[in-house]
């Protein structure tokens, strides 16, 4: 269980606000600055990676538990936030609990101040201690001849024992166990102490106690989860729990002379021990444990805004981002040297990219990564998330890369339309403006790139057209009656022209766009949901929400779903560079390739639920960019990851549509 963590925050996305423009001809928008995060075009150096959280994040964060108390919440509140499935209940707080000195294991020499030793039951020196290892299983004390059997140190007044330990001293209550037959290799010290001297001596090792001073109930939430913690982890392992990180940080006796740290504070987090004396968390639900057992509640200092699941429901943490808790560790960017990677996996030889292959799903960047493949010029490896953190000192397994090497798709970022009628650029893409705030006839609902990606169009249901940056104004049917409500559009390869389509699959071209056909008198089983020109733009498909696919012009017809049981209806399409294939996906986000179109994955083949709105081609079509209604984007194949709507600031909580930026 790490210690309280810190590190440097960052922005992973910027939105930048723009006047909207009225519909009509207009000049070209100046262009508003790009946000960070560009992918890079040949092998990096160093990987840079932006990401959420610090530690493992399986139940509760620290952090959010402080954001939480901040904002009212009591301890039960939090606790119940964090660990689902469990409830509050008492133990006696007249137990004891050994804790593994890790510091002193294999110590040749373990000096005492303010102990009496005990052998057997039988007092051998008092005072200043000292405790020698002769050999094997045997020690000395004071010098005296060497003794079988474990040396037993108990306080010879009201004071604690103090211990030396490398660098300094450190006071501990309770007793102290000189153990002389090594355990598993190790020769081992053990604090015999009182289950609440023990916690007391766990909260302000963990938790700041200075938290006191404005979020007592973060510090007893701490309390709770480090007693339950550790009688769950001692009733596991059948032995002592250990004092550092891989258990949970233990330092003795804080309140005593020379006490490593927080000393000016340890009074709020004695409180929140004293506050909660005797209460644990026991499992009530099947995936924490036994009913009625004290549940393990694991924690760490920053889930990111999603805890990680496992025995404990995943859960959202508003609390990790509260702005008065001033958590570093919610948003963080780290780079790693390209060395580092090859001596983590050797076998890859020179380093050239990253592609995450599978997310959790929750959150922001499509959630915490569950595995990537790591490529280099003499092959690739799998693995998980947690062993690429690991491996490489990252502060979680939540990150995304902003320059994943070759395989970026072409893409240096991507934007996405909100429900607002906003703009949301991510990675290299820029904001030339929106039509947020304006007052339209009808909502915004979909935009089109220029093929130069130096501006885009926005389109209204009525077909009115919001031109920005380089885009032109070519026509709109604002003025036209139309039978069903315009919910898309697709622009030329030239960009001199657009075609708009309807939902009755009208088509109405403007510019050097060509009229090749629509369903627009067709009587269709399901309404059209989108439409894909091909590469010559000498013809374009129309798909239906059932997967009935109309091709026109030198559109060719290589399958459809329509006489197929959908789980979920289609709701877009893609097709192939060579315009020899397309893809469909649902609204579950399933996935359908016919012609040479390839298939990268889905939501329900990495067990994500979702709703898509929108799909969009990397430019290199080695995968594609699946966008969730919330925001979240899903990228596939060799598509990069820079971000979610949702973590895009005045992100209006619904997502329309998606296109990526070409680097």
């Amino acid at each position: 269980m790490p210690r309280f963590v810190t590190g440097a925050a960052v922005l992973t996305a910027a939105l930048v606000a723009a006047a909207p423009l009225a519909a009509g001809p207009a000049s070209a928008a100046t262009p508003a600055a790009a946000s960070a995060g560009v992918a890079a075009t040949s092998v990096p150096s160093e990987l840079a990676l932006v990401g959420h959280g610090y530690g493992h994040g399986r139940g509760m964060g620290q952090y959010g538990a402080y954001g939480y108390a901040l904002t009212g919440w009591n301890v039960n509140q939090i606790l119940n936030q964090y660990y689902g499935g469990t409830a509050a209940s008492a133990v006696s707080t007249a137990q004891t609990i050994d804790v593994r000195l890790d510091e002193l294991d294999n110590a040749s020499t373990i000096t005492a101040q303010g102990a009496t030793a005990y052998v057997g039951g039988a007092q051998v020196a008092t005072g200043p201690v000292t405790v020698t290892r002769v050999n094997g299983s045997q020690l000395s004390v004071n010098g005296a001849p060497a003794q079988s059997g474990d040396v037993t140190l108990v306080p010879s007044g009201a004071g604690p024992i103090v211990l030396a330990i490398p660098g300094g001293t450190r006071a501990y209550k309770g007793n102290i166990v000189v153990k002389a037959a090594p355990i598993g290799g190790y020769a081992q010290v053990w604090n015999t102490v009182g289950i609440e001297d023990y916690v007391a001596g766990v909260v302000p090792a963990e938790s700041p106690a200075s938290w006191g001073t404005n979020g007592p109930a973060a510090l007893q939430a701490q309390a709770v989860a480090a007693r339950s913690y550790a009688l769950s982890y001692v009733r596991a392992a059948g032995g002592p729990i250990c004092d550092t990180t891989y258990c949970q940080v233990y330092d003795g006796d804080q309140d005593a002379a020379g006490n490593p740290t927080n000393s000016a504070y340890t009074t709020y987090s004695d409180a929140a021990v004293q506050a909660t004396a005797g209460v644990v968390r026991t499992c009530t639900a099947a995936a924490c444990g036994t009913p009625g057992q004290v549940a393990f509640t694991e924690f760490s200092s920053s889930t990111g805004g999603w805890t990680a699941g496992g025995a404990f429901s995943a859960a959202v943490d508003d609390g990790d981002g509260v702005a008065q808790a001033g958590n570093p560790n919610h948003d963080w960017s780290q780079t790693v040297p390209a060395s580092s990677i090859e001596a983590a996996w050797p076998s890859i030889g020179t380093f050239e990219s990253i592609t995450v292959t599978a997310r959790n799903g929750l959150g922001d960047l499509g959630g915490r990564v569950k595995s990537l493949v790591v490529s280099g010029t003499a092959g690739s490896v799998t693995v998980s998330g947690d062993s690429f953190a690991a491996n490489l000192g990252l502060r979680s397994d939540w990150f995304a890369p902003t320059n994943v090497g070759r395989p970026s798709g072409g893409l240096d970022g991507y934007w996405l339309l909100g429900s607002d009628g906003g703009v949301y650029p991510f990675g290299g893409a820029v904001n030339y403006g929106s039509t947020k705030g304006a007052a339209l006839n009808a909502p915004v609902l979909a935009m089109a790139p220029t093929a130069d990606q130096a501006g885009y169009w926005l389109v209204a249901a009525d077909g009115g057209i919001f031109q920005f940056g380089d885009a032109r104004f070519y026509g709109s049917t604002g003025n036209v009656h139309l039978n069903r409500p315009v919910i898309g559009m697709t622009a030329t390869a030239d960009s001199a022209g657009y075609w708009l389509f309807a939902g009755d699959g009208g088509v109405f071209q403007f510019g050097d766009a060509g009229f090749y056909g629509s369903t627009g008198n067709v009587h269709l089983n399901q309404p059209i949901v989108g439409m894909a020109p091909t590469p010559d733009g000498k013809g374009y498909w129309l798909v239906a929400s059932d997967g009935g696919i109309f091709d026109f012009g030198d559109a060719g017809f290589y399958g459809s779903t329509g006489n197929v049981h959908l789980n979920q209806p289609v709701v877009g399409m893609v097709p192939t560079a060579d315009g020899k294939g397309y893809t469909l996906v649902a609204r579950d986000g399933g996935i359908f390739q016919f012609g040479d179109a390839k298939y990268y994955g889905s939501l329900p083949g990495i067990g994500v639920s979702d709703t898509v709105v929108a799909v969009a081609p990397t430019a290199d079509g080695g995968g594609y960019l699946i966008l969730g209604a919330g925001g979240t984007v899903y990228p596939f194949g060799d598509a990069p990851s820079y971000g979610n709507g949702n973590s895009a600031p005045g992100w209006p909580g619904r997502a329309l549509d998606i296109f990526g930026h070409k680097g």
